[in-house]
């Protein structure tokens, strides 16, 4: 079912420089720890307990660390264990020791969840790049999935076929991620430009993160995300577990209508439209939180009564 929400209410890691940002995500964590995984050694915070909710697991976009998920960690912290984690090369996280694939993240994501010891299902929430690793732990690790969320996910890739803006992110991220330009540049392929003349905590974080990441680490995981993955569209099928897919309508990267095609051949899927750019959870972060919120909370109900999943049809929202 598709919704449009356009007028919807609603061992420890190195010290890092961007802790002198005024986080609220940030000092509602705990600190991060290494744990090694195929992808590298990743940087992990993990609330460890909550009271009586779900455990949820963010990974973020790519060129983004774990901040972008402010907003809804505050929510979240308290209600629900979180396990945080940043990519391979950003945020705290070590660089890759070699391109990774997306289906390797999800094998990362798996070994993150036993160093940290949960081996009951779990609530994945990925942006982007996030949303690809979402996707590929949800089709290797069927039994550890209780449900998934994709937010602005490009499970398409014509390689070879990136527009301008998109190879700039691309080529740029070596050599130019401390400039201005690249970081005006790709915050304005990212964001609302509302969002960015705002500017605010979480634009400041971005800016922050890309000025202080090692180039040639970045570059990797770029390349790896953006130029070498295997598109996840046509397996999409094969993802079980009840699924909330949000887009953006603003979104001039990945079209609405493209994802939208992807999205139906989803066994348990519902299909949301945001009025965002490609980071949904940065232009609209309050919006963005109550869909999920409402999501878990149907996924919860489903599983009281023994269901497991819901329909492909069947609203959710």
């Amino acid at each position: 079912m598709t919704t449009d929400h356009s007028s919807l209410t609603s061992h420890a890691a190195p010290e890092s420089s961007s802790k002198t940002l005024d986080s609220k995500a940030h000092n509602s964590l705990p600190p991060a720890r290494l744990i090694q995984t195929a992808v590298g050694p990743l940087a992990v915070r993990d609330t460890a307990t909550s009271l009586t909710g779900e455990t949820i697991v963010l990974w973020p976009s790519i060129l983004a660390n774990y901040q972008i998920y402010q907003v809804p960690i505050e929510a979240w912290i308290g209600r629900h264990r979180l396990v945080v984690i940043d990519g391979p090369g950003h945020g705290d996280s070590g660089p890759a020791p070699e391109p990774f694939t997306m289906k390797q993240c999800g094998q990362a994501m798996s070994e993150i969840l036993d160093a940290v010891g949960v081996s009951s299902p779990v609530i994945i929430v990925g942006c982007s790049w996030g949303g690809l690793v979402a996707g590929e732990f949800a089709i290797d690790y069927p039994s550890r999935t209780k449900a998934v969320v994709m937010l602005n996910t490009p499970v398409h890739n014509k390689k070879g076929g990136l527009k301008l803006s998109d190879r700039f992110v691309v080529l740029g991220a070596r050599w130019l991620h401390a400039t201005r330009v690249y970081q005006d540049g790709v915050a304005r392929s990212f964001f609302l430009q509302k969002t960015y003349e705002q500017g605010g905590p979480m634009m400041d974080a971005f800016h922050q993160h890309l000025q202080q990441v090692n180039g040639a680490a970045i570059a990797k995981s770029v390349r790896s995300v953006m130029l070498e993955r295997e598109p996840l569209a046509p397996r999409m099928v094969d993802i079980q577990a009840p699924t909330l897919f949000v887009v953006g309508r603003f979104d001039a990267m990945y079209p609405v209508e493209t994802l939208k095609t992807a999205a139906e051949s989803l066994h348990n899927g519902r299909f949301e439209i945001l009025d965002t750019g490609h980071i949904s959870v940065v232009d609209e972060p309050e919006k963005t939180t109550l869909l999920i919120d409402n999501f878990i909370e149907t996924v919860g109900h489903l599983s009281s009564e023994a269901c497991g999943t819901f329909s492909k049809n069947t609203g959710i929202i």
